[in-house]
């Protein structure tokens, strides 16, 4: 793919903004060589991952493209931790194993999507080493860019990714994906960048006309850091008609919820419905873990 003149810049685009429904219709009407055929199949599968249709990415994966296969890997991970929470080592190491053998070939890396994609395995696998060593590869790539500084915001290296994102404005600092990266960023240096982050996401979902559940939760992140609470929670439930079942938009409902002390049943139908949507979310787990454990407690001062 030319890091110049990008053929999918507007589905790229789409992508990361949440827009899959969009993303898929742009890539049906484009028409585009034969040689960029295979990347365009790429985004469509990878806006399906988007949309957690896992079975049907996997269903419809027949190529033994390298870039393929690390879609492949992408969605049996996404699909394991949806239906369980979190992977058997097993599991984990069979598609890290299949991943360590395609990178091995420096054919594959010269694609910089494929090792995009291929770092978003290694981070969601926790193999931030693994995909580090192969994300410099591609340094002015803007996929390459988002997950460059994914992982180092998922190892807590703040610092690193705002170093990183002061080097990418040099060159792309009106990029929507660039500026995805930099909102994900003052988002965790926190203080007067919670209000920048917000404007960011605020003007990506203006701009592209992708008003997504992705970028209303994250502006409702924003606002609840600023302690806007009833913003946050309109936000939220904007982002909640998009989606009714979305787990991080259900989880940020029941924080915003306490924050604004509503009452004990609004509460509690935000946890329900959570809980049915996706019992295995992080947010679910340690609720039920700080639960059994108060239960242990209290058990052991009655008696």
């Amino acid at each position: 793919m030319s890091e110049i003149v990008d053929d999918f810049y507007t589905a790229r685009n789409l992508l990361y903004l949440g827009a899959y429904t969009q993303c898929i219709a742009n890539l049906t009407h484009l028409q585009v060589p034969s040689s960029l055929e295979l990347e365009k199949e790429s985004l469509k599968l990878r806006a399906y991952i988007g949309q957690q249709k896992y079975s049907a990415v996997l269903q419809e994966l027949n190529s033994q493209a390298p870039l393929m296969q690390a879609i492949r890997q992408l969605a049996l991970l996404k699909q394991q931790q949806q239906q369980q929470g979190s992977m058997s080592d097993e599991t984990l190491l069979a598609i890290t194993t299949e991943m360590d053998q395609l990178v091995e070939n420096s054919d594959n890396l010269a694609d910089a999507v494929f090792v995009a994609v291929a770092a978003q395995v290694y981070i969601c696998a926790q193999k931030y080493d693994s995909a580090f060593k192969i994300l410099h590869m591609h340094p002015k790539n803007l996929e390459c860019v988002a997950m460059t500084v994914a992982g180092y915001l998922a190892i807590c290296r703040v610092d690193l990714a705002q170093k990183f994102i002061e080097q990418v404005r040099v060159w792309s600092e009106d990029a929507p994906i660039a500026q995805l990266a930099e909102a994900w960023t003052d988002l965790f240096v926190g203080g007067a960048k919670y209000t920048e982050a917000y404007y960011i996401f605020e003007e990506l979902a203006q701009a592209s006309s992708a008003r997504t559940k992705s970028l209303l939760n994250a502006m409702a992140v924003s606002k609840m850091h600023l302690a806007q609470y009833p913003e946050a929670m309109s936000l939220l439930q904007e982002a909640q008609q998009a989606d009714g079942n979305d787990a991080d938009v259900l989880a940020n409902l029941l924080v915003c919820a306490n924050h604004m002390g509503e009452t004990l049943e609004s509460k509690a139908r935000y946890q329900d419905q959570l809980k049915q949507a996706a019992p295995s979310h992080p947010f679910v787990v340690e609720m039920e873990a700080k639960s059994a454990e108060f239960d242990t407690l209290a058990a052991q001062f009655a008696s």
